[in-house]
């Protein structure tokens, strides 16, 4: 469920750092102090989720939920903005969760370096305003969807190879809205990762920003979401297109 207005009155110092949010009409002080007391679950702190995870906490989120059990490569610094050399072989939300701080002193950060399986306790995000799927296979992302059917928690989900990239919004919170199920009724049996496929860096952090965004839209309740769409991206040749997401009344997840 998405955090309601409260009447919390913001610190000078606030007003001060969120000043170009609130002087945005669509924000405002109403709009900062939802931010303030919103909670998001980011799920994979790879390519998409450090973008997702800076801007979130430089935006005065107030509180997220770190989730990946995998720990930092040489590999990954071309395009996992949070970590450096220094963080090798240190658990990601480890090291994700201090660079946060250091950006976002207010910020509440939990981390869970669970691996995202049948055997993952669901609870713990229960609590959460909004999901961000930023995982890279489709059996954790089915069953991330699975948990956000289940606390009816609003999920959105991206994606990235090669110089390709997708978002989409589920309303897994709304009743009769498609879910992640309905897009892919019949999971493609496909196993290729940036490892094998390879991944230009900066398309995550291009995918990875629309994610914030669509996320702080959905908190402050302004403008429009890619909600029950896909939207795909090519920044090889600048093509960029939106396809509609039908619910399918078939689907066992969300029927």
């Amino acid at each position: 469920m998405l955090a309601k207005k409260t009447k919390a009155d913001l610190t000078d110092k606030q007003l001060l750092r969120y000043n170009r949010h609130i002087v945005l009409p669509e924000i405002d002080i109403d709009g900062q102090t939802l931010l303030l007391n919103s909670k998001v679950v980011i799920v994979g702190l790879g390519g998409l989720g450090c973008p997702v995870a800076t801007y979130l906490a430089s935006s005065g989120l107030g509180k997220m939920l770190l989730i990946d059990n995998d720990f930092v490569s040489l590999s990954n610094l071309n395009r996992q903005t949070l970590f450096t050399e220094n963080d090798i072989n240190k658990n990601k939300v480890e090291a994700a969760a201090k660079r946060l701080l250091e950006l976002n002193p207010d910020l509440t950060i939990n981390i869970d370096e669970s691996k995202v399986d049948q055997n993952f306790i669901t609870n713990k995000l229960k609590e959460y305003d909004v999901i961000i799927d930023c995982t890279d296979n489709f059996e954790t992302r089915t069953l991330i969807n699975k948990i956000s059917l289940l606390y009816r928690i609003p999920l959105i989900t991206g994606a990235a190879l090669k110089f390709e990239g997708q978002v989409a919004v589920f309303r897994n919170d709304i009743d009769n809205e498609p879910c992640y199920r309905c897009l892919y009724p019949d999971l493609p049996n496909t196993k290729n990762t940036c490892i094998d496929s390879g991944i230009l860096g900066s398309v995550t952090g291009f995918v990875g920003t629309i994610l914030a965004t669509e996320c702080i839209k959905l908190l402050c309740k302004f403008g429009k979401t890619f909600e029950s769409k896909l939207f795909l991206l090519d920044l090889k040749n600048n093509d960029f297109k939106t396809i509609k997401i039908n619910k399918d009344d078939k689907c066992e997840y969300c029927k």
